[in-house]
């Protein structure tokens, strides 16, 4: 069905629905402007479940942002008059954290996978490149780059991934973790204004340069410290890193494919529906972070780092695989 026919054949149920909320406004206010609501207060519900369907609809048939947004406000209102909800924000980004961050990166799962793709197929091109041919390290870093990461991850080091010898404590490498982070995130979805082209090289040249860090210091069997020190922070930083990546793809799609709007209205409508995914991505660097800086560096059994940093690593996937399967 067109968008066109679908917003004539539904408009004025949405109007109607919109127009309960006005009424309900000015009689909080005790300025009944309106006599009566559009509906009485009993068929809210069964409206409320019909404005769902509608909104699932215009997202599996990828109608304009302006429409889903459009209705996404009018579910959530009809959300908190239903189940109690006051609207502040620190109930909405509780109910966001709680599942919404999960709903909306489902809803991106094909520039997910698309940024996952072009993360982790050049890192694992380049592990096996470097496997058979070490000199092509020096293809990405140089040879003292290189002997550097070796040295940050040889056993006689006091602290596993220390990366600046003048951040000589946890919380001096908790803050650098932050700024590296999220200058690769900011990169990956900056560069959709582009029409993606700098998201696809931040995408691509941050997996190119993992895959040689990762193969050199197996081949110098430094493999296990490395392994160690990653796999807590790996779900969540790698995680939030294809999170930008997707949504600067689809801020770069809007530039090349604006439909119907200018390119500078579907850049702004875009960035808009993306907001929540973005300050959702922001919390898994932090949390990334405060691993990285805190237990990642710990010297501790093999046993015990490959247990906990497994789960901290399926953390994040469990949770976008599960929550919020609730919800609209």
């Amino acid at each position: 069905m067109k968008q066109e026919f679908f917003e004539r054949q539904h408009a004025a149920d949405w109007e109607a629905f919109e127009q309960w909320f006005a009424h309900a406004r000015l009689r909080r206010t005790k300025q009944n402007a309106l006599k009566q609501p559009p509906f009485p207060a009993h068929e809210l519900p069964q409206r409320y479940r019909q404005l769902c369907q509608h909104l699932a609809l215009a997202r599996d048939r990828d109608y304009s942002l302006s429409l889903v947004e459009q209705l996404h406000q009018l579910v959530q209102q009809g959300h908190d008059t239903l189940y109690g909800a006051q609207g502040n924000f620190g109930q909405r980004a509780w109910r966001y954290a709680s599942g919404g961050f999960a709903v909306d990166v489902r809803a991106m799962r094909w520039w997910v996978l698309a940024a996952a793709l072009l993360l982790f197929g050049p890192h694992l091109a380049m592990m096996l490149a470097v496997h058979l041919q070490p000199d092509l390290a020096y293809l990405i870093m140089s040879p003292l780059e290189v002997a550097r990461m070796e040295q940050m991850y040889s056993t006689d080091t006091e602290t596993l991934g220390r990366v600046a010898r003048e951040a000589s404590t946890d919380f001096q490498m908790f803050g650098f973790y932050i700024f590296n982070n999220v200058s690769i995130a900011f990169r990956c979805f900056a560069g959709g204004i582009t029409a993606g082209l700098l998201t696809i090289f931040a995408l691509v040249s941050n997996g190119l340069s993992f895959g040689v860090v990762e193969m050199r210091l197996i081949q110098a069997g430094l493999g296990e410290n490395f392994h160690s020190f990653v796999i807590g922070h790996a779900g969540f930083e790698l995680g939030a890193i294809i999170l930008s990546g997707a949504a600067g793809l689809r801020l770069g799609f809007a530039v090349i494919a604006p439909g119907q709007r200018t390119r500078g209205a579907a850049l702004r409508e875009t960035a808009r529906a993306l907001i929540g995914m973005i300050c959702g991505l922001a919390v898994m660097l932090v949390i990334a972070a405060l691993i990285e800086g805190f237990w990642s560096p710990l010297k501790l059994g093999l046993p015990i780092k490959l247990s906990v940093g497994s789960v901290l690593s399926l953390l994040p996937l469990a949770y976008f695989v599960f929550a919020g399967r609730d919800r609209t």
